[in-house]
């Protein structure tokens, strides 16, 4: 029977490494619909597209050290990339007509 369990960041920043066969029935497995986590539709997998499309065009822009600091932080705590970070707060910005205050 599987078990979940609940862990920390910091837990999971001093699990050990894992082993190669670990790394093999990793790499082997095969995901398992169950009612917890039923199989999705293309229609109902769509919603998640905007975060994996190649629809990123790359820029060149100048940024604030600080700002830069900051999502680089954030990544280390989260495990995703700063840029990634960035874009999605830049994305979510956009979604919601969010307009920058002026000081």
């Amino acid at each position: 029977m599987n078990t979940t369990t609940t862990m920390t960041l910091d837990d999971l920043k001093n699990l050990p490494p894992l082993t190669q066969k670990e790394r093999q029935m990793i790499k082997n497995a095969r995901p398992t619909p169950s009612d917890d986590c039923p199989a999705m539709t293309a229609d109902e997998l769509k919603e998640f597209k905007p975060w994996y499309a190649k629809s990123k065009k790359p820029v060149t822009i100048n940024l604030d050290t600080g700002a830069i600091l900051y999502f680089k932080e954030l990544a280390e705590e989260t495990g995703i990339g700063y840029q990634n970070l960035m874009n999605m707060y830049l994305v979510q910005c956009a979604k919601e007509k969010k307009r920058p205050v002026f000081v």
